[in-house]
């Protein structure tokens, strides 16, 4: 069910279907097994891992490894291969190579034999799945566990030679395996049948072992990451050259991708060249089917049918029809972009989706982006005619108060708005061998843009409410931290409040503001939108301040406005901590918030193109896992807070009937959840919840108001008025009706915030 159908969601919260209970409440007492061990390079392309019931090569176990490790038959079955080819002299060189590695191994695998136990202890997990300020747009997750073995120090041997029987030389790149399984017993004392939903799998990079040696064995701190974070590292998002980007598409002959490839290819053939490497490393880059081209449909009916009408990149073409270099192009006049030695690859890939159709519109002209994308009836057409009918059209809806319901329904039906976000893979070219120069396999570096949902909460200008919404009844997950059983996992809340916080409203570039007249002030009549309303909740106002500071973009273009705020709109959804309202929330340990599809990696298709391995189109994963799918949408929770008052005497009850000052503390309501800290000590599980509240929650749910700058454009010299208004007579003659019809309508909306 997709979750921005809002008669759906009402429906399934009623049934209670929606809100979705803590999974180990089922328990009477559970555990939180965690194992260790390989994976191929085959899994890690195919994917399989994932579905895999039997672990390899186990290197370390919390129930202990038992008699058998399951040992990899990886090396057995390369040696076949090459018997199985023929008796050639390539094919012997090839089996006497694979005899000899495993002869410089065979200590180590003896060791990994021998099963000898090492044991888990206390395993944090810090997980950053919303856009952020480390990697923007991508994920960032950092793992901690501690780990004991007694009566021995084996661990890194165990893992070379887990690695090596996996088909991996450079043990230190080579991925693992940590999987986490929930298990346990009801209140009777049966074991519960444990599905997928109680088992995450995760495959992993160990970054660094610190280990003290003593009388007893070893103790190990364990630093790691997502296998899939390997691309991330500096020594592959940072380029070592300078190369042009400047592309008015993203695939084809001279596309941004084959560019972008190119000089990453040059990049490799120059140190090749410099003796800094024998063998090259290969970048790839992919944006998801669909991501820029649906960005028109991407809101289904209850009949799962697509809405019609335009979709935004046609609307953008009509818009700046006379900007763009050609009619099929979406690069603007004096487009460039530039990356430098030290820039990130990551970062240029991000600057090139912002400037696209459609992203670049929902920044820029949120209310005409987002109305044609959730299908509402916007006039289409091409031509000057049809943008002024579609600008009347737009004002007039935001304006009108009887159309206020009309819209307040459409915000509640397409809640999440489309955007994208960044994930990447490491492929490992194993059958290449080692380079000689760097000692490291050559590895092939996907970075991939996928959909993502931002909800429209987070996205609410100052002055601006939906209205008085229940939104508890939209949320997967209420926590009710108040002084009676109904509090089932709040353990402990803080709060951060900057009451000084205002949102920056960026001035635009000087030297791009050159366009003038009529043109430019229709274009611009839209943007200007502002909220009626003093503050939606007087507790927590929003407010804004102009303001010239920014993040730098890798892309320059001139001669174009509004590209100053799509770059404030990216900065202010990758500082979640810097909103005004910010909650940690400790909360008895719930699977739901380990969201597997953050975790896994892309599956290799062909030589060129990667898949997601979860690609159900939900904000929760019901089928399989049971996780929030945080690599497509924003997790959202309900805080609702009730203080303890003293009991009433007559009813014998803390709380009455009707609701009172501390049912509806200020700080109540949606979070958006951008971080999740997830802590197994001694047996315990727990997590911290780290939210931002979402602006605006209630309110009147007032139409916005649009200043109207005509006469900021055409009469800001008065020195000049007389030589306008000649120009705008002469401009009016040569009009047709609905040109004149237009003329009128901007001579009669004065600078004023409209009624």
């Amino acid at each position: 069910m997709a979750v921005n159908d809002i008669a759906a969601a009402y429906r399934a919260r009623q049934s209670g279907s929606f809100e979705l209970p803590n999974p180990l409440h089922k328990y009477a007492s559970y555990n939180a097994l965690f194992t260790l061990s390989a994976l191929t390079e085959g899994q890690i392309k195919s994917g399989s891992y994932l579905t895999d019931t039997k672990l390899y090569s186990v290197i370390a176990r919390s129930a202990g490894i038992g008699p058998t490790g399951n040992q990899h038959a990886f090396r057995d079955d390369e040696i076949k291969r090459f018997e199985e080819a023929g008796p050639g002299i390539q094919n012997r060189i090839e089996i006497d190579n694979q005899k000899k590695q495993y002869e410089g191994y065979e200590a180590s695998i003896q060791l990994l034999q021998a099963n000898h136990d090492i044991f888990f202890e206390n395993i944090n997990i810090l997980s950053t799945i919303g856009p952020n300020n480390e990697r923007n747009l991508a994920n960032f997750t950092k793992m901690e566990f501690e780990m004991h073995e007694p009566y021995g120090v084996t661990l890194v041997e165990k893992i070379r030679a887990a690695t090596f029987l996996a088909g991996y030389i450079d043990y230190q790149d080579a991925p693992l395996l940590l999987t986490i399984e929930f298990k346990g017993f009801d209140e009777n004392g049966n074991t519960l049948k444990q599905g997928m939903s109680e088992t995450r799998k995760i495959p992993i990079l160990i970054a660094k072992v610190d280990f003290d040696v003593n009388e007893g064995g070893a103790r190990y701190s364990i630093v790691a990451v997502p296998y899939g974070d390997l691309g991330f590292d500096d020594r592959f998002k940072v380029a070592r050259t300078q190369f042009d980007l400047t592309t008015s598409y993203f695939l084809g002959k001279d596309g941004w991708k084959e560019k972008m490839e190119e000089g990453l290819a040059d990049q490799m053939t120059q140190e090749i060249e410099e003796k800094a490497r024998l063998y090259e490393d290969k970048y790839q880059f992919e944006i998801e089917d669909g991501l820029l081209s649906n960005l028109g449909d991407y809101v289904t009916d209850e009949d799962i049918s697509i809405h019609g009408g335009n979709t935004v990149a046609e609307e953008h073409e009509d818009i700046v029809e006379n900007e763009f270099q050609d009619a099929s192009s979406s690069i603007y006049s004096g487009q460039t972009q530039q990356v430098d030695s030290g820039t990130t690859v990551t970062k240029a890939f991000e600057d090139f989706l912002l400037n696209r159709p459609g992203f670049f519109d929902l920044a820029r002209d949120f209310w005409r982006a987002y109305l044609t994308m959730a299908g509402y009836p916007v006039p289409n057409g091409k031509g000057k005619d049809q943008e002024a009918k579609r600008t009347r059209f737009i004002q007039d809806l935001l304006t009108d108060e009887s159309k206020s319901r009309e819209l307040q329904a459409v915000l509640l039906k397409h809640q999440y708005v489309p955007w994208f976000k960044i994930k990447s893979t490491v492929f490992t070219q194993t059958r290449q061998g080692i380079d000689p120069i760097t000692k490291m396999h050559p590895k092939k570096i996907v970075y991939k843009a996928i959909p993502y949902k931002i909800h429209v909460l987070k996205l609410l200008s100052t002055g601006f409410s939906i209205g008085s919404v229940d939104w508890s009844k939209l949320v997967r997950k209420n926590y009710d931290y108040i002084y009676t059983g109904e509090n089932q996992d709040v353990q402990n809340l803080r709060i951060n409040y900057k009451t000084a916080y205002y949102m920056r409203n960026v001035r635009g570039d000087d030297k791009s503001e050159n366009e003038s007249g009529i043109k430019k002030a229709i274009r611009a009549t839209t943007n200007l939108v502002f909220g009626r309303e003093q503050a939606p909740e007087p507790l927590l106002p929003l407010r804004n301040y102009p303001s010239n500071i920014k993040g730098r973009s890798t892309v320059e273009v001139t001669g174009r406005k509004g590209g100053h705020k799509v770059q404030e709109f990216f900065d202010y959804l990758v500082n979640p901590t810097a909103d005004m309202m910010r909650i940690e929330l400790d909360i008895l340990g719930d699977p739901h918030f380990l969201c597997q599809d953050v975790f896994t990696t892309l599956k290799e298709l062909n030589n060129k193109k990667t898949d997601r391995l979860i690609k159900i189109d939900s904000d929760f994963d019901e089928n399989q896992f049971n996780s929030f799918n945080a690599d497509q949408y924003m997790p959202m929770i309900n805080l609702r807070y009730r203080l303890p008052t003293d009991i009433l005497d007559k009813q014998g009850t803390m709380f009455g009937d009707g609701q009172t000052v501390q049912d509806n503390l200020f700080f109540n309501g949606i979070y958006q959840v951008y971080k999740v800290e997830s802590k197994f000590d001694t047996g315990q599980f727990l997590q911290t919840l780290f939210c931002v509240r979402m602006n605006n929650q209630q309110g009147q749910g007032l139409a916005p108001s649009v200043i109207n700058t005509v006469n900021r454009y055409t009469n800001d010299n008065a020195l000049d008025i007389r030589k306008k208004n000649k120009d705008k007579e002469n401009l009016i003659k040569k009009r047709k009706d609905d040109d004149k019809d237009l003329d009128k309508y901007i001579n009669n909306n004065p600078l004023n915030i409209s009624p």
